[in-house]
């Protein structure tokens, strides 16, 4: 799951495991970030117009492909809701040679986190909770400080250790683990620092925010997301548990000399912090929701929105979004790694102009390449109406 850009694998019978994350890098990249030419892909017998927005992504796209060797790749450009651009390349399954389609389903590792954060507002608005609660209202049997509010959690300035760090972590990921086990071990582990001294990504805030909001309900998580969000807002391919494989990305990682089936996480281990998958047309929906208001208030999204105080490689941190500017204009932005997965989800505020882009492969680093669709479209004087 995500949030500094790159992520330390942990190596176990082959197989890498890598930490829910957000990348910090992508805009200190953006700043200095030149785009370089891309002509079109050799393997097309029609070379797509690269003066027209579906030529320029295609041609992006290939060329990106040919040179990172990325499995497969699902990319959407929306605005107001209405998909702009939309298309599957490579394939989702080496093995098979299945090709990617747009509806292809991938895991989105922290993207989650913002689903998570939403769920937290809309009990707010019910009056079930203040963001700044003590987290020893909810979780009292832990030890946790008192001084650590539900809004630290949310802006991951807690001082809580990331759980992903712990030496239990690999044998979670294989094997599942129980809430209490986990935190227990958050706990029990020294802060990082001070509560609200600071800003540091950990995946712990979150896992505790996923049992809060179990407290609260009454039931799971996974129960929640369905009644407050994927039933309401018709995301019929966004799913808590594991998604059917045959609509699904096989994801994969590096072994040194080839591409090998990544290990997929236990549920349980990523939880609220980085379990869910999804596909283009459900994620440009959800953004579209978010902004316009049906997934919370306007009010809700708004304190979602607004920073923590802390600015870190050009970005600052909300609730469960990334905050920063695009040519002086204001953005929300995530991206997620979780075992075989890397993506990412970009979206302006003024119009809600979406990119986003899904990969099954946990190793590659989406951000250069959004930010070369970026620059390619937003800045381009024949394309830019689209941004």
């Amino acid at each position: 799951m995500d949030v500094e850009f790159g992520f330390i694998g942990v190596s176990r019978m082959g197989n890498s495991f890598c930490r829910l994350r957000l990348p910090t890098s992508f805009f200190v990249l953006m700043l200095a970030f030149c785009l370089e030419g891309c002509g079109p892909s050799s393997s097309s017998s029609n070379p797509p117009n690269p003066q027209s927005l579906s030529g320029t992504i295609d041609s992006l796209v290939q060329t990106e492909m040919q040179d990172s060797g990325v499995p497969g790749m699902t990319v959407a450009l929306a605005k107001n809701g209405a998909m702009l651009y939309s298309r599957g390349y490579g394939v989702t399954d080496l093995s098979t040679g299945q090709a990617t389609e747009t509806t292809t389903i991938f895991e989105i590792g922290s993207i989650s986190k913002q689903f998570t954060a939403a769920l937290i507002m809309r009990l707010q608005e019910q009056g079930r909770l203040q963001l700044d609660d003590s987290v020893t209202k909810y979780l009292s049997q832990y030890g946790f400080p008192s001084a650590i509010t539900l809004r630290m959690l949310l802006t991951h300035t807690s001082g809580l250790p990331d759980f992903t760090n712990f030496p239990d972590f690999a044998q979670w990921v294989i094997n599942g683990v129980s809430e209490p086990v986990v935190l227990a071990q958050i706990s029990q582990a020294p802060l990082q620092f001070q509560p609200s001294t600071q800003y540091a990504y950990s995946n712990s805030n979150f896992y505790l925010l996923g049992t809060i909001i179990e407290s609260l309900t009454g039931q799971s998580y996974a129960a929640d997301l369905d009644q407050y969000f994927f039933q309401p807002l018709a995301l019929q391919n966004t799913f808590y548990v594991l998604p059917p494989a045959n609509l699904s990305a096989v994801g994969y990682t590096h072994n040194g000399a080839a591409l090998v089936p990544a290990t997929i996480w236990n549920r349980s281990a990523a939880f609220a912090a980085g379990a869910l998958s999804s596909n283009l047309d459900d994620l440009v929906a959800w953004d579209y929701d978010l902004l316009s208001g049906k997934v919370v208030s306007p009010a809700s999204f708004q304190q979602m929105t607004t920073s923590n105080g802390f600015e870190q490689n050009g970005y600052s941190y909300g609730f469960g979004l990334a905050l920063s500017t695009y040519n002086d204009r204001q953005l929300i932005w995530h991206a997620g790694q979780i075992g075989g997965f890397y993506t990412e989800n970009v979206v302006f505020l003024d119009d809600s102009f979406t990119l986003i882009v899904l990969t099954n492969d946990q190793d590659y680093d989406t951000d250069p390449f959004m930010f070369k669709i970026l620059n390619a479209v937003c800045g381009s004087s024949q394309l830019s109406a689209n941004c």
